[in-house]
């Protein structure tokens, strides 16, 4: 008597099961590995070249330079960065249609310019030109 067995096959491949399995788990964990954060977007008004005349005649223009080492300075009165917050509440408590012109030097990196952006705009602030 002889049975007929059916024989093993050798090159029979991987399964989809386990591949489906596997892009299913990479796709749970770039999704929850990712950030779903809004972007912020920054609107800055960049004054015209002729417009330093036309500022100084303004007394509600404020001007803010942001120097390459991390000092600060009102209208050219030394300023220390911790006491920002509060000078700039001050003068918005005393003329609320303050403007602020904000000169940065050219080696400043972004990320303080955009914190002092982010502390002009947090005292209520709100027409702020980049220079």
């Amino acid at each position: 008597m002889r049975l007929d067995l059916p024989r093993s096959r050798a090159g029979r491949g991987l399964g989809l099961t386990p591949l489906i399995d596997v892009v299913f788990i990479l796709l749970l964990f770039f999704l929850l590995a990712s950030h779903f954060d809004r972007w912020r977007t920054l609107r800055l008004d960049t004054a015209p070249a002729t417009a330093g005349e036309q500022d100084a005649d303004r007394p509600s223009v404020l001007r803010l330079r942001l120097h390459a080492d991390g000092t600060l300075d009102i209208d050219g009165v030394a300023l220390d960065p911790g006491h920002l917050k509060h000078t700039l509440e001050d003068y918005r408590a005393r003329r609320p249609d303050v403007s602020v012109v904000l000169e940065a030097e050219a080696e400043v990196r972004l990320q303080p310019l955009v914190g002092l952006i982010d502390t002009v705009t947090a005292v209520g602030i709100r027409e702020l030109s980049l220079r």
